[in-house]
């Protein structure tokens, strides 16, 4: 779990006001059901919330280093920003670590994250300069967010989740990175707030497969109505299936183009490489839509 501070050890409990505070507003608010996670909650280990299974899996039951070993020499390919080398890790908070660069623990937060900021500006022709602006639809912890600020010192992150304990969890590590003053988590019944800024990107990295198709309705007309021009969108499967409270799944590709969202571009993470595609760590479709 890493030397977390005790002041960490000490407000990351189940009894504490925030989360408990959160956990009595959010469920007024709340008109439908709109996540398989909200039985998994109180399953997940405040202390450890970057560990296995909480919000990123992170291990396999085979193979697993040298699928790490793959995938990093498939980010030090692509990494024209350096980010492997200047973006920190450390093991704190139940997070899994491969040794595989001296003196720099290597984890899935940290490639997966350079492999999206590098793709997002790929695509999308930032300049590390540009004060960016990104929406994040179901920010768990706030890993995408703390990672991006860190690559664009101009940008900026707006982190939301219906899951009240991740909110908790988000503002806490967004603190505790010291990202906070580029970065705001406001809370999901507080939805309406996000209309007081622009915003450049709206994105959602695996949360919508674990939604009701409503919710994602619900998410996409707010996308819609907040005239953010672009959307990415890193679905669990190819079909953009949804998680129903019966069990049953239903695909969202559809809803995109319903309302308003265009696909301009589709690839896999790990493009550059079949090999990697096949046993690197954790594959997965890259998705942009423009709204139009």
């Amino acid at each position: 779990m890493g030397n977390v501070p005790p002041e960490a050890v000490s407000y990351l409990t189940r009894d504490n006001p925030r989360l408990q505070e959160l956990k009595e507003r959010y469920p007024k608010f709340t008109k439908w059901p709109h996540s398989c996670w909200t039985p998994w909650e109180d399953k997940v280990d405040l202390l450890r919330f970057r560990g296995e299974n909480d919000y990123l899996s992170q291990a396999y039951f085979k193979d697993t280093l040298k699928r790490y070993e793959m995938s990093t020499a498939y980010v030090e390919m692509i990494d024209q920003m350096g980010l492997l080398k200047t973006l920190q890790e450390d093991n704190l908070f139940g997070v899994k670590t491969w040794d595989i660069i001296p003196d720099h623990p290597v984890t899935r937060d940290l490639l997966d994250s350079i492999i999206e900021i590098t793709f997002l500006k790929e695509m999308l022709g930032w300049d590390r300069g540009q004060a960016v602006r990104v929406l994040d639809i179901g920010a768990g912890y706030g890993r995408f967010a703390y990672r991006f600020t860190n690559t664009f010192p101009a940008g900026d992150v707006t982190c939301i989740d219906a899951i009240p304990t991740s909110t908790f969890l988000c503002e806490f590590y967004l603190k505790f990175r010291q990202a906070a003053a580029r970065t705001r988590v406001v809370p999901f019944d507080e939805v309406d707030h996000l209309g007081d800024r622009p915003y450049d990107l709206a994105i959602n990295i695996h949360s919508w497969s674990e939604c009701t198709l409503e919710f994602i309705r619900f998410w996409l007309g707010r996308v819609r109505d907040l005239k953010i021009p672009y959307l990415f969108v890193v679905p669990h499967f190819q079909d953009f299936s949804t998680k129903e409270p019966d069990g049953s799944n239903q695909s969202y590709f559809e809803e995109l183009g319903k309302h308003g969202f265009k696909e301009m571009l589709h690839q896999r993470k790990f493009q550059r490489s079949t090999v990697t595609d096949r046993y690197g760590v954790y594959p997965a479709d890259y998705w942009i839509f423009k709204r139009g």
